[in-house]
């Protein structure tokens, strides 16, 4: 798939959509194999539960000896063990989502690494931060899972809805965070003081920052936030 990807005749697609391609084939080829063989994703959320509960509790075994050698459970230790578990079924529930979110950084950091290191690369730059778009049909994707989480009856439809509202609010999540970069820049804020105010909001307010964000990236399929902040520099 990827090498027929790599082969395509130059223009076929813009970057951000051939990687969006690829990883979509990969999903597509993952739900496939999964219908028809006994292979079940109930059967990969356990393997994945019980991968990352092993992790877990070592982790937890170490930390336990260092706050509480005595070997009483103590209120922070609980607490952590409680949180872990959360974290450990809901990893387990949107793992699907989740690598094809580390897929799409995967291939965002390997184009890159292939420009900075080959002779004569082909090919054009990753569009930064503040360039990157998606097409803007992909917003039924945030309609699909919002449908599917809401759908009365069977949980696999609920974990599917779960997947879809992971990945795709990443996505929009990341337009979202460039079209705050551009307003950021056009209001004269970069550098150092970007910086500090990014490191403010990632350590007091980043459940709000992701909020934001995913209403910025929703939005701009109609609002287009980027296009009007260019239209309004012009007329200055």
């Amino acid at each position: 798939m990827l090498v027929a990807l790599l082969l395509r005749p130059p223009g076929t697609f813009p970057l951000v959509s051939g990687g969006l391609v690829a990883v979509g084939t990969a999903a597509l080829a993952g739900a496939v194999l999964i219908a028809v063989t006994t292979f079940s994703f109930g059967e990969l959320r356990w393997l994945a539960e019980k991968h990352y509960g092993e992790q877990v509790r070592l982790i937890l075994g170490v930390l336990s000896e260092r706050l509480a050698p005595t070997g009483e459970a103590s209120p922070t230790m609980v607490a952590l063990e409680q949180t872990a578990d959360a974290a450990v079924q809901a990893v387990s529930s949107l793992l699907p989502a989740l690598v094809l979110l580390q897929s799409l950084a995967a291939l965002a950091l390997a184009w890159t690494l292939y420009r900075v290191f080959a002779r004569e690369p082909e090919g054009s730059v990753l569009p930064t931060l503040r360039e990157f778009r998606f097409n803007d049909h992909l917003v039924w994707g945030i309609v699909l899972a919002a449908i599917a989480l809401v759908w009365p009856g069977r949980e696999t439809v609920r974990l599917v809805g779960g997947n879809l509202a992971t990945f795709f609010g990443g996505l929009y999540v990341v337009r979202g965070l460039g079209v705050v970069g551009a307003m950021a820049a056009a209001a004269g804020v970069s550098g150092p003081l970007m910086g500090l105010l990014a490191a403010f909001v990632t350590v007091f307010l980043l459940p709000i920052a992701l909020l934001g964000a995913l209403a910025f990236g929703v939005s701009d399929t109609w609002l287009d936030w980027r296009r009007r902040l260019a239209q309004r520099a012009k007329d200055r």
